[in-house]
């Protein structure tokens, strides 16, 4: 018995951790959408058939399963519709695996019935750690009423309700901890990921994604095609920092990203480069459309006043410069750009210039 109770824990855990890898970019809740929340509640029944051939022989022709478990947990992370759909997978296989009996017909209703409490107590506003208690007692007890029907033996009765009760309430605990964990890893691989794409003070694009997107960009342009790449740098920036502190450098640079952002539309690719360096990728604009962008961000910071952590007013510049396909070669448009800016600087800084 004690085999099938730890080959029984295994299928458990390994399913639920080949799940949690296969949709580990996905938000799992019951307003997810439909398809996923279908594919879930599918895939958690077909874990209850599992459950169900590996059953535990508890005494002859009395077994035990914990088919119930994936129930629970279709309805805790999808919702009530796909708790009955995984209850309905579940007790309709019982039915033809073991042929039309009463016992079979009983294990239908049971998994029904369990279905539908589990998916009225996910419609609760409490948390999922109390859903999760509630919804393993009716686990506890549904069934109980089921074995009090079919067992007139008291004896054995009392040893299969010990049995299952214990079996269940360290089963349901295992279940939950690891659910626990696996959505703490869940997290944290979501933050590395993010981490790693995106500029941890700006929330921008970094450099590793800028030159990831501007490959995408490079491999899909066609004769037709306009791309355009701004270069912008923060003018005499090494003297705010020096002037008034880096947290206050660092407050200008995430001001200045959302000025970038809102000068731009959502199709283009913005992203902080490194220091004072910020980048926008532009697609199927025309060159003159270009170069208003580039003097409105311009126009924007010089009249712009940056408040500082101390609510003091200080105004900076930036000096752009601009590289256009195809007036320039697709694989030449970073260099380019960044002699236009190295040029803008060079001259007065504050101003715009576009590669000819």
């Amino acid at each position: 018995m004690l085999n099938d109770v730890l080959l029984n824990a295994a299928i458990l855990i390994a399913c639920l951790s080949l799940g949690n890898q296969i949709l580990i970019n996905h938000d799992i809740a019951p307003t997810s959408p439909l398809r996923l929340k279908l594919f879930i509640s599918i895939m958690l029944g077909v874990l209850g058939i599992f459950l169900m051939i590996n059953s535990i022989q508890i005494m002859p022709k009395i077994i035990l399963d914990f088919r119930s478990t994936p129930i629970l947990i279709s309805a805790i992370y999808c919702g009530f519709m796909p708790s009955i759909l995984t209850a309905l997978i579940i007790g309709v296989f019982r039915l033809l695996y073991l042929g039309i009996s009463f016992t079979s017909i009983l294990g239908l209703i049971t998994a029904l019935v369990v279905g539908i409490s589990c998916g009225l107590i996910s419609k609760l506003k409490i948390s999922n750690r109390e859903k999760w208690i509630y919804m393993s007692i009716c686990i506890l007890l549904i069934p109980t009423i089921g074995f009090v029907v079919l067992l007139y033996n008291q004896h054995l009765l009392s040893k299969l309700l010990i049995i299952y009760w214990l079996g269940t309430f360290l089963t349901l605990s295992l279940v939950y901890f690891y659910l626990q964990f696996l959505h703490f890893s869940k997290q944290n691989y979501k933050k590395y990921k993010k981490d790693s794409t995106k500029d941890h003070l700006t929330g921008l694009n970094n450099v590793r994604t800028f030159d990831t997107e501007l490959n995408k960009v490079t491999k899909r342009v066609t004769n037709n095609s306009l791309v355009a790449l701004l270069l912008i740098d923060i003018d005499f920036f090494k003297k705010v920092n020096d002037e008034y502190g880096h947290q206050n450098g660092d407050k200008v640079l995430e001001d200045l990203s959302k000025i970038l952002l809102s000068s731009s539309k959502s199709s283009d690719i913005v992203s902080r480069n490194g220091g004072e360096e910020f980048s926008i990728i532009i697609t199927d604009c025309p060159p003159e459309n270009v170069l208003k962008v580039a003097e409105r961000i311009r126009t924007v910071v010089e009249k712009q006043g940056f408040s500082l952590i101390d609510n003091r007013i200080i105004n900076i510049t930036v000096s752009i410069g601009v590289s256009i396909y195809p007036d320039n070669h697709i694989d030449k448009l970073v260099e380019i750009a960044d002699a236009a800016l190295y040029k803008a600087k060079r001259t007065g800084r504050n101003k715009v210039i576009v590669a000819t």
